[in-house]
């Protein structure tokens, strides 16, 4: 009986398996343009993971250099407060320009000539104001301070260098 019982249940069970694979197989494929969890972790958000990436080994090369520079506590002070006063003069565009790329986002990738018009006038504030960070930065350096500073921007260019030569050879190979 136990056995009868028990054959019965699992041919029961194959069938039922069975059946949802074929329809399962039978279901055509969403045509939402929503992602599916490869694609979204594959080739649309590669550049972003990569600038990511890239924004890290900036600022940490940047941290090795201000402890290599070997700056007073002055300098650091002055420094900061520098950094803190740049920040909060461009938070209002920072702001306006993210929330233009939402708008963007959210209208499917498209804006309208005036905000195209904008985001870029904003982005050229901004990057006039990254310059001016670093002009103070650079004036609050000692003479052999900037010295050491350009050595170390030319060592990092040539390990960039280096790089750039052993992916193209690895990508020959």
């Amino acid at each position: 009986m136990k056995r009868a019982l028990t054959a019965a249940l699992l041919t029961l069970a194959a069938s039922f398996a069975a059946a949802a694979q074929e329809a399962s197989s039978q279901q055509p494929p969403p045509q939402s343009p929503a992602l599916t969890q490869g694609e979204r972790t594959g080739t649309r958000h590669r550049g972003l993971r990569r600038r990511m990436r890239m924004r890290m080994r900036m600022r940490h090369d940047g941290l090795r250099a201000m402890r290599q520079l070997n700056l007073t506590e002055q300098q650091v002070t002055q420094m900061r407060s520098q950094r803190e006063a740049a920040r909060q003069a461009t938070q209002a565009q920072r702001a306006e320009l993210r929330q233009l790329s939402r708008e963007r986002r959210q209208s499917g990738g498209r804006l309208t000539e005036v905000q195209q018009t904008r985001a870029k006038q904003l982005r050229e504030e901004l990057h006039a104001a990254r310059l001016r960070s670093r002009e103070s930065f650079h004036a609050a350096l000692t003479a052999e301070q900037r010295t050491r500073l350009e050595q170390l921007k030319a060592e990092r260019k040539a390990r960039r260098e280096q790089l750039r030569q052993r992916r193209e050879e690895l990508r020959q190979q």
